[in-house]
C-alpha cells in the first residue's frame, strides 16, 4: 500500500464510530477543488509504512472501532483487498472513500466480505464530469460503482462537494438524479482547506 497520510482518531469520517483515517497516495482524479491534493501524486519521500500503520493500529485497538481508507483514491491500491483483510482481522470495521472511477476493484471488495460501509463521491452531473474531474472519465464505470454500492447491502453514502463557482443549484437537482433509490446523499460544502 502506498500512505501517504494517517490521522489516529476521528469522529466525524465514519458514521457512528471512533476511527482512524488511512489516506492512500495516488488519484486517476485531478479535481480543481481537491482537499488532498498533496496525495494526487505519488512521493516516495512521503510514504508510511504499512507495516508501520498496522503497529499504531493494533495499539489502538478497543480505543478504536474501525478504520476508514480514504486518499487520493483507495481502489487504485493493488494490495487494497489484503490490506482490508488484515484490518478485519483485528477487528476492526472497514470503511472506503472512493470516486467509483474502478468497479472492478469494488466488486473484489464486495465479493470478499472485506469493507463494512463504502461512501462514493458524485463530482457532477455526468455531463459536466470531466471538468469537475479534471480528467476524461469513463461515466459508465461512475454509474456502474454507484449501482454496486447500492446492490451490495452495505451501509453506504453518497456525496457531492458543493463548491458554488462550479457546480450551479440545476447540476446538484441533476446530480441527485443520479442516486441510486434508498440511498442517502450528503452535499458538503467546499471548504477551501488543505488537510494534507
Amino acid at each position: 500500500m502506498q500512505i501517504g497520510g494517517f490521522h489516529p482518531a476521528s469522529f466525524n469520517n465514519y458514521p457512528g464510530k471512533v476511527a482512524a483515517v488511512v489516506f492512500t497516495q495516488g488519484c486517476n482524479f485531478c479535481c480543481p477543488f481537491c482537499h488532498n491534493a498533496g496525495l494526487i501524486g505519488f512521493d516516495p519521500s512521503s510514504n508510511f509504512s504499512e507495516q508501520d500503520i498496522l503497529a499504531r493500529l493494533a495499539q489502538r485497538r478497543g480505543k478504536l472501532t474501525g478504520v476508514v481508507i480514504s486518499g487520493g483514491e483507495p481502489t487504485l491500491q493493488r494490495d487494497l483487498l489484503s490490506f482490508c483483510r488484515c484490518l478485519g482481522e483485528m477487528g476492526f470495521a472497514v470503511k472506503i472513500d472512493t470516486n467509483g472511477s474502478m468497479p472492478e476493484m469494488l466488486v473484489e471488495l464486495i465479493a470478499a466480505k472485506v469493507v463494512d460501509y463504502i461512501a462514493m463521491d458524485l463530482k457532477a452531473p455526468l455531463s459536466k464530469y470531466d471538468r469537475l474531474a479534471g480528467v476524461a472519465t469513463d461515466t459508465k464505470a461512475i454509474r456502474r460503482s454507484a449501482s454496486l454500492i447500492s446492490e451490495s447491502g452495505l451501509p453506504h453514502h453518497f456525496r457531492t462537494t458543493a463548491v458554488e463557482s462550479l457546480l450551479s443549484c440545476q447540476d446538484l437537482a441533476d446530480i441527485r438524479k443520479l442516486i441510486p433509490a434508498g440511498s442517502s446523499y450528503i452535499v458538503q460544502q467546499f471548504r477551501p482547506v488543505v488537510s494534507l
